[in-house]
């Protein structure tokens, strides 16, 4: 393998381990706040993909104003959401909240897939994908081509990420999410009140996972059907890098763009995506309290 070979892959991971930390850590954070076990969240994902293809695209709005109306059409849906799906749940034991939540959300992404597979098959484009292709033009790093839309992608996440940081560690609503998800008795004891939170984590996660499904395909094309199986990495991440930790979600979503990259490279791509199921299963068996218990946290 050259030089210039392994810098390209070196960046395709990262921006691959970029996007699948920012899916995964709204996830997560859902999780470890509210106790629900979001299934639909890559299918929020891939629905956020097609309705930014939809209006840059199909209408020919700008990649920004697009984004911002999938962030302020995805806020709504979350609140709808939590409203009409989740709302029942409250006052129920965790445990209790966790196997219903998959329930319901499991039929929710099934229902959602299959809606969005016959409706854009039949009124948009007879093959479904969701791709964005800005005009971004590429640039030499010495022997290095990168990719225009791959380099802003990345550096979108990294700025995404750091505001997350700043959100989590410096205003009220993150650190009263943190406590919730630390310590739901202690919160009450101060005087919080986590249906507030859970509502507000909720409603911006989905946004978030939203918006994270337009960035993907600045880089990657999806299909209606992949929601299930980006949720699956999310919940992989997760798991690995400590439920509601930032910086485990990105080093955990880093490593696995990169194995998947390079195993892709040296054995195919059609095993690239078994390498999300290797690290589930060497987390369930190394450290399985991680997943509920958000360990490094």
């Amino acid at each position: 393998m050259t030089l210039p070979l392994f810098l390209e892959l070196l960046v395709g991971g990262l921006v691959v381990g970029g996007l699948y930390a920012l899916m995964a850590f709204s996830f997560s954070l859902i999780l470890a706040t509210t106790h629900v076990l979001n299934v639909a969240h890559g299918v929020f994902m891939v629905l956020g993909a097609a309705a930014s293809t939809l209006l840059v695209r199909h209408l020919g709005l700008g990649v920004v104003p697009a984004f911002g109306l999938v962030a302020a059409g995805f806020l709504l849906v979350g609140m709808i959401f939590e409203a009409v799906l989740l709302k029942p749940m409250a006052g129920r034991a965790s445990g209790e909240v966790l196997v219903s939540s998959i329930l319901v959300t499991f039929g929710l992404a099934l229902a959602l897939e299959a809606m969005l597979g016959f409706y854009w098959a039949r009124h948009v484009e007879p093959q479904p994908i969701f791709a964005l292709h800005p005009r971004i033009s590429s640039f030499a790093l010495g022997d290095v081509v990168v990719s225009g839309p791959r380099a802003t992608v990345l550096g979108i996440v990294a700025v995404v990420v750091g505001v997350l940081h700043l959100l989590l560690t410096r205003t009220r609503i993150g650190k009263e999410a943190r406590a919730v998800a630390q310590n739901l008795a202690g919160a009450l004891v101060i005087g919080l009140n986590p249906r507030r939170v859970s509502r507000a984590v909720l409603t911006i996660g989905i946004a978030a996972a939203a918006l994270s499904g337009g960035l993907f395909v600045m880089a990657i094309p999806l299909n209606p059907f992949e929601g299930l199986r980006l949720t699956m990495i999310a919940f992989t991440v997760s798991a690995a890098g400590g439920v509601g930790n930032l910086p485990g979600a990105l080093a955990a979503g880093i490593a696995l763009g990169l194995a998947e990259v390079f195993t892709g490279f040296w054995a195919g791509p059609i095993w690239s995506p078994m390498m999300s199921l290797l690290v589930l299963f060497a987390v369930l068996l190394l450290r399985p309290a991680a997943i509920l218990t958000g360990q490094g946290r």
